[in-house]
């Protein structure tokens, strides 16, 4: 058992790491299948987003989170096992583990803020490169694109990093030895893992999310200075209205899901980029331990999606409910935006019979043989 305070907190972080794996999977899994196969509007580019957003935050656990569950848990109450880290297996684990951890994150982040940049290019109509976002085939290249890229900008690693160190134990022994980011590129390579993975996507949410509420705030000005004007105005009022506030609380409904999202990253994975920048270079005792806790803070907004779904969608909630009693989904067809102004040219009211005009010989006629006879 943990002898010191040190060795408790470590031990408490292998549990929460090993939780971290044991939860999100599952979950992660679940959001996947949901925004894949049951949620009713799946073709929304933000939503084709949220599903790729599922796979990777479903793997980022396996990286540094299982290395520290299974030291803490396993290799430490070892007395005969020399390895410190999972890294330090082999050198292909030590290349695959180091590779994925920053490739997964990154993409993570990256794809969050693809997914607040096509809902801010969905609301605005009047952008021309709205009409290429619509297009369900169009976000899924995106997605794809963003992934393989990171995977270019990460394949470095599999060349640098790790490297095989011949060793001589106590008792004359030799060994061979994984050394894992013991190359200078790491020094280089964590700022532009804060940039990549921090700092150019913290701006880019945040100012989506900015011009999202921006918008959505002045969609619901519209909205209410529409109500005060007189019924007579308008043509088929009941319509119009249900179909603009079914639209609105939809839309309302994927804002508030995004904005949430934004908020959690940046407090949840900020910690640890004001570590590293303001104190990494100063705080020497416990610095492993620390850099384990904020680490496994990061993942916890990835693992956590679940939970800012189920909160801030109710037809991701009815999805679940429906998915897990069996019920089946009755999808309810949705009017895209492209369809709704033609919609409104096509509203028109039944056209009545043409009536005879007063004078003629058709409205003598027809005046002569609906006369009652005596």
């Amino acid at each position: 058992m943990p002898a010191t305070l040190a060795d408790w907190v470590y031990y408490i972080f292998g549990i929460y790491s090993f939780v971290l794996i044991l939860v999100g999977t599952p979950l992660n899994l679940l959001c996947f299948y949901i925004f894949k196969c049951v949620i009713p509007n799946r073709s929304n580019a933000t939503i084709i987003v949220f599903s790729y957003l599922a796979l990777i935050e479903l793997l980022i656990p396996f990286t540094w989170n299982l290395n520290y569950a299974i030291r803490e848990l396993i290799w430490k109450r070892q007395t005969n096992s020399s390895i410190k880290n999972l890294e330090e297996y082999s050198l292909f684990i030590c290349k695959l583990v180091s590779f994925a951890a920053y490739f997964l994150l990154q993409c993570a982040a990256w794809l969050k803020t693809l997914a607040t940049l096509t809902r801010c290019i969905s609301l605005h109509h009047e952008w021309s490169i709205r009409k290429y976002i619509s297009k369900s085939h169009i976000v899924h290249y995106l997605c794809w694109m963003t992934i393989i890229l990171f995977g270019l900008i990460n394949f470095p690693i599999w060349i640098i990093n790790g490297k095989r160190a011949i060793s001589i134990d106590k008792d004359n022994n030799t060994q061979i030895q994984i050394k894992c980011y013991r190359s200078v590129f790491f020094q280089f390579w964590e700022i532009a893992h804060l940039l990549l993975y921090n700092f150019i996507p913290f701006t880019l949410m945040i100012l989506c999310n900015v011009a999202i509420i921006r918008h959505v705030h002045a969609s619901r000005r519209r909205t209410q200075r529409s109500k005060l004007r007189p019924q007579s105005l308008m043509k088929h009022p009941s319509t119009l209205s249900f179909t603009r506030r079914a639209a609105s609380t939809n839309g309302s409904r994927l804002t508030k899901t995004l904005v949430f999202v934004t908020i959690f990253f940046i407090i949840f994975t900020s910690p640890s980029a004001i570590f590293y920048i303001s104190l990494g270079k100063i705080i020497k005792r416990h610095r492993h331990l620390i850099t384990m806790g904020l680490s496994s803070l990061a993942t916890t907004s990835h693992a956590s999606s679940f939970v800012i779904y189920w909160l801030t969608s109710i037809d991701f909630q009815n999805a679940v409910i429906n998915f897990i009693y069996c019920r089946p989904v009755i999808v309810v067809q949705r009017l895209s935006t492209d369809e709704k102004p033609q919609e409104k040219r096509n509203s028109t009211f039944p056209v009545s019979p043409s009536l005879p005009l007063p004078g003629s010989d058709l409205h003598r006629k027809s005046s002569m043989l609906q006369s009652p006879s005596f």
